[in-house]
């Protein structure tokens, strides 16, 4: 199974999350990975309204090996599209033992589209979103429909409280074998204090705890800085993640290193945010 010999890209679920192919829960933009955290509105659809944006994102990453993604999003009132893409090239599979030629070779792409919503309900944000995920190895192919399922309650003026579920939902088979969605329950506290605002998660993902924060500066740059927590053995291991976005005119660049102290090395993600 491709996913299994995929293994720079696989994950172990905690508790009873599943195991599986994670690029859903992979940053999408540079503001995300500065922060370590998602906040993609199809993924978390109550971020439509209590961080209300008119901006398109085009976003694109690069990662070890030849895999690079890119991404696209769209803000629109009380929705939100999204159309993401990875390919890994064509990679090697080896045992520990070298030998000259490789076991196997193979490539990965994913393609996924989403859409989300998101309404008030008095204090209550509700939010739905929904991806469909196809995955395309070199001899097979699989589809499957991830479902996003969120609640926010504003605690104050400059307090968000938000949780749910991510990537539940059904899937293919790919090479013959059940592929997974990396499903997860979630809770989020979102503090805003003007130039600063922190965000913390906890769930029970691969990544069971992550923050972040974001300080402003002359209203034209923002630094970003964030951490995850992933249990192993012996130790805990904590990836720091940084970045930055600046503002001109109607425009917004950014730039974020993902998990900076990955085994694998980092992630490297720049992204221009249109705010129309």
């Amino acid at each position: 199974m491709i996913n299994k010999l995929f293994l720079i890209l696989a994950v172990v679920g905690m508790g009873w999350s599943q195991t599986g192919f994670d690029i859903l829960s992979t940053p999408t933009d540079a503001r995300d990975a500065s922060l370590g955290l998602t906040l993609n509105p199809t993924v978390k659809p109550t971020r439509i309204l209590t961080h209300p944006e008119s901006t398109v994102t085009l976003s694109v990453w690069n990662w070890v090996a030849d895999i690079q993604g890119a991404y696209m999003g769209i803000a629109l009132n009380n929705a939100h599209l999204s159309f993401q893409a990875l390919n890994s090239g064509e990679l090697e599979y080896r045992n520990d033992i070298p030998t000259e030629d490789p076991l196997s070779t193979f490539q990965y792409n994913l393609f996924n589209t989403g859409g989300a919503y998101a309404r008030e309900l008095g204090p209550v944000i509700l939010g739905f979103g929904g991806e469909l995920v196809y995955e395309r190895s070199l001899n097979a192919s699989a589809t499957s429909l991830s479902l996003n399922l969120a609640v926010a309650y504003p605690v104050s003026d400059h307090l968000f409280v938000s949780g749910g579920m991510r990537h539940f939902g059904i899937s293919g088979e790919l090479d013959a074998e059940s592929t997974k969605l990396p499903s997860e329950m979630w809770l989020e506290v979102d503090a805003d204090f003007g130039q600063f605002s922190l965000m913390t998660e906890v769930n029970n993902g691969s990544l069971p705890a992550a923050a972040g924060l974001t300080y402003s500066l002359l209203d034209k740059f923002q630094f970003m800085g964030g951490i995850q927590i992933e249990p192993a053995d012996p130790d805990l291991r904590i990836h720091p993640s940084a970045g930055f976005t600046t503002d001109w005119s109607n425009f917004s660049l950014g730039y974020s290193i993902y998990q900076m102290n990955h085994t694998l090395g980092a992630r490297h993600f720049i992204s221009l945010f249109w705010n129309y």
